[in-house]
This record gives C-alpha cells, structure tokens and sequence, in this order.
C-alpha cells in the first residue's frame, strides 16, 4: 500500500489521462455522474455515491454497432486509448464483474459458453478500474446483503482510501500493481496511515443497516411464481422503468436499424423488462400483458434467474432504485416481503 499527498493527487490523475481515456465523477448541477474528465480540477470529492451508475461507460445507453452504406460494412472504432475508472463504489465495481459475466467472459452454470460481446469486451477488458473506498454510505445503501463493504475492494484493480490528508492506493490485482509501480511522487503507508484507514472501515460498516439474509430466495420466488404477492407488491408499480435504468446491472437492449434507403446504421439501446411493449408479440399477444407480471419478472431476474444462471444476485445493493422510484416501492422491503410471505 503506498500513500499520495492530497496536494499530489493532481499529478496522479494527470498521469492517468496521459495513459487512458479517463471517466470521474462529475457534478451536473444537484447530481453527480460518470463523464470523461480533461482536468483533475472537474473531479467531484464530497459525494455519497453517483446518481447514476457507471455502466454506461461500456454498456452505453445507446451505441452504433456498425455502419451500412450498399452492402459494406463499417464497424465503429473504439479509442485508440484504454479506459480508466476512477471514484467508483465497491457496488459498482461488483457490477461490472456481474455485466462482464453476461458480456465478456459469457457463460452459464454449468459451464455453458455464450455469445462474448466483442463492443463489451474491447472497453472492458484493458480497462483500469479504480475504487474509492465509501468512506460514508447512504441510508440506502445496503451491499452487505451480498457480502460487499464500503471498504472491499477486492474486484477492483487499485482501491483508493482517502484519510484526510493523503489518499492510501492498494494495489488488487496484477494490473493495478504495475500501474502503481510507475507512479511517481509516492511513499509507503505508514502505520498510523493503515490504522486510520480501518478506523474509517470500521466506521463505514457499522453505518450500515443489518444484514437481511437471502438464503433460500431462488426456491422461495420460484414457489411464489403464480402466487398473490406480486399483485400485492406491484399495486403501485406505474412502470416507469426508472430503476431499470438507474440500475448498474440490468442489461436489457433493443436492436434497430436507423437509415434510409441502402444506408444507415444498426444501434444497440437500453430497454427494460418493465415496459409494457418489451415482450409484446407481432401476433399482438404479450406473455407479460399486466404490471404485476412485469415487476416479478424483474425480480425474479434479480434474486433467482441470475442466481441459477451465474451463481450471483443481479444486484449490489447500490440503493439507486430505492431513490429513484417516485412511488417508493423499496427493493429491500420486496425482498423481505417476499420471503416472509404467506398464501
């Protein structure tokens, strides 16, 4: 672990856009979001966590996956630089390491290989992923449901704790240490460095709320399937689709064809299980006609499809839907209800 002086932290960022094409937490007004930065100065400090999740920076909202023009293709060029991610949660961290199992690495238990997507794969895979430990999480937050912290960094390539005065870099992986060792301006950390950072830790965890245990959901949702409790829970749902796109895992796409005559392009974007035309049929039926069909789907999805599939919940416990949902329909409280739930 070594230690970069707060004034020195500049440099440091400096020597990233020098290396990568780097994205940051910036403020917008009252929000905070990911964009591609151009100076250390434009990096936000005092924030929670981002409004919106980082997923877009390789899973863009909407992206052109190739251009036609009578018959010959031309497929979009990605940067000439690497990406680099600085400022990102533990949550969202793990989400990326959730979306690559879906878009990269793209296989199934048990064992079952798939598609790998090469628009993923080419941003995500030579990426350098930079987590600042969340020294001071939100009333929403809720990661260690599945076993995150605010200081776990360890699906990260270089977590980052700031104690005041310097900022501690502890290098996670392969590619994070040898970045570190070309970092110029650095001393060890000393004890009373390592010793303030797990009192921030400490401090971190105990602000969290108590765990809710999630053994026997897949089994609990899968038995539920037909049951009451969707109707129950999604009265209030109007579908908006907010928490979808909120989210830093949901993944859903559409794929269309926009252009004129023998020209135009193929564009990849965001879509969601909660609109009431993603599963509707040319046939004019849709399998998922109701609200309540559509809310268990998501959920499903989330605490049991995924589960089987990959063998992890498709979410981090961000708390980003929980701010989101203009009805207050509260993901922790879906969980508990579900599990609690008797027909």
């Amino acid at each position: 672990m070594i230690r970069i002086k707060k004034e020195n932290i500049s440099g440091f960022i400096e020597g990233l856009m020098s290396d990568y094409v780097l994205f940051a937490p910036v403020k917008d007004g009252e929000t905070v979001s990911f964009r591609k930065i151009e100076s250390a100065d434009s990096i936000a400090e005092d924030y929670m966590n981002t409004d919106k999740s980082p997923k877009d920076i390789f899973f863009p909202p909407a992206e052109v996956l190739f251009s036609f023009d009578s018959g010959e293709i031309t497929k979009n060029e990605c940067s000439e630089k690497p990406f680099a991610v600085w400022g990102l949660r533990g949550c969202d961290v793990k989400s990326l390491t959730l979306l690559n199992m879906v878009f990269g690495t793209a296989r199934q238990n048990p064992e079952d290989e798939m598609f790998q997507d090469p628009y993923w794969k080419e941003k995500y895979d030579n990426a350098l992923i930079i987590q600042t430990a969340c020294n001071d999480p939100r009333s929403t937050c809720f990661c260690n449901w599945f076993g995150g912290s605010p200081h776990d960094g360890e699906k990260a390539d270089i977590l980052v704790i700031y104690i005041g005065d310097a900022y501690l870099l502890d290098p996670k992986s392969d590619k994070g240490r040898k970045y570190l060792e070309t970092v110029k301006n650095t001393e060890p950390a000393a004890k009373k460095d390592i010793k303030e950072a797990e009192r921030l830790r400490a401090e971190a965890d105990s602000s969290l709320s108590a765990v809710f245990e999630l053994d026997g959901i897949v089994g609990r949702m899968s038995g539920l399937f037909n049951s009451g409790v969707w109707e129950e829970i999604g009265a209030k749902c109007v579908n908006c689709g907010a928490c979808a796109f909120i989210c830093p895992t949901c993944h859903c796409f559409d794929v269309q064809d926009e252009g004129k005559g023998k020209k135009g392009k193929r564009i990849r974007i965001w879509d969601t299980c909660m609109f009431p035309v993603f599963t509707a049929e040319a046939s004019g039926h849709n399998p998922r006609e109701l609200s309540k069909d559509r809310l268990r789907q998501r959920f499903m999805h989330k605490y049991s499809y995924f589960m089987e599939n990959y063998g992890e919940h498709l979410c981090t416990g961000c708390g980003r839907c929980v701010v989101v949902c203009p009805v207050n329909l509260d993901i922790r409280e879906v969980a508990k209800k579900v599990m609690s739930y008797q027909s």
